[in-house]
């Protein structure tokens, strides 16, 4: 083991669950503003508050969701530096499979949004990271843990089941910029804090997964001890 040089990923593990998990908060943080504009943006459409005032407003809404969006990419490349580096580990222990290091770049675009490849990566990752399989010995049969599916169905099946219910209240608005935005905010103010709280549960989950596969990984790299 001393022999070869391996990635060192504890680091990169706490900060990828912060980050996820200040960009889940700061989702129920925007999901809680939003609501409580409801009534500017209903007297926005009522003509009672004009342009200037309405957009005053909803700075805070803008905000708020500006500092979700840099978290949540802050996370995404944290998160793939630390199963890029998990990924180039099982390659240096011969312990590769079909999602090599590559596929924790390109495995969050195809396709898009729906996060196929990642959750059969953290499969893969997990397995490989069993300290318990000798070295060169065959990884493949080892069981998952649950919280893997979970994480999965979380993050990714419910959004888009979410996603899809908005399809048909997405075409609406079609007028300037401020109406559409006070429409939006009457319309998905209880969609938005479903997924606020959807995104809270996904990254519980994920940090319950990277705490699980870090701690594996680091037995079987030594990490803790290097």
């Amino acid at each position: 083991m001393g022999a070869v040089k391996l990635h060192r990923i504890g680091k990169l593990s706490k900060a990828a669950i912060i980050l996820c998990a200040t960009a889940g908060l700061a989702g129920l943080a925007s999901a809680l503003t939003t609501r409580a504009l409801v009534g500017d943006a209903e007297s926005y459409l009522a003509g009672t508050t004009d342009d200037e005032a309405f957009i005053e407003s909803i700075l805070s809404y803008v905000l708020v969701t500006m500092i979700q969006m840099v978290l949540l990419i802050a996370a995404t490349v944290v998160t793939v530096i630390w199963m890029f580096r998990i990924a180039a580990n099982h390659r240096t222990l011969h312990r590769g499979g079909t999602w090599g290091p590559g596929w924790a770049i390109g495995g969050w675009f195809v396709p898009p949004m729906v996060y196929v490849i990642p959750f059969l990566m953290f499969r893969q990752l997990w397995k490989a990271s069993d300290p318990g399989t000798p070295i060169g010995s065959d990884w493949r049969p080892n069981r998952v843990s649950p919280i893997v599916a979970a994480w999965f169905v979380i993050y990714s099946l419910v959004p888009l089941a979410i996603l899809i219910s908005q399809g048909s209240s997405s075409l609406s608005g079609l007028g300037n910029q401020e109406r559409a935005m006070a429409e939006t905010i009457i319309d998905d103010r209880t969609v938005t804090l479903i997924s606020a709280l959807v995104s809270i549960a996904g990254a519980i989950a994920f940090g319950i997964m990277a705490r699980g596969l870090t701690s594996r990984h680091q037995q079987l790299t030594g990490e803790l001890t290097r």
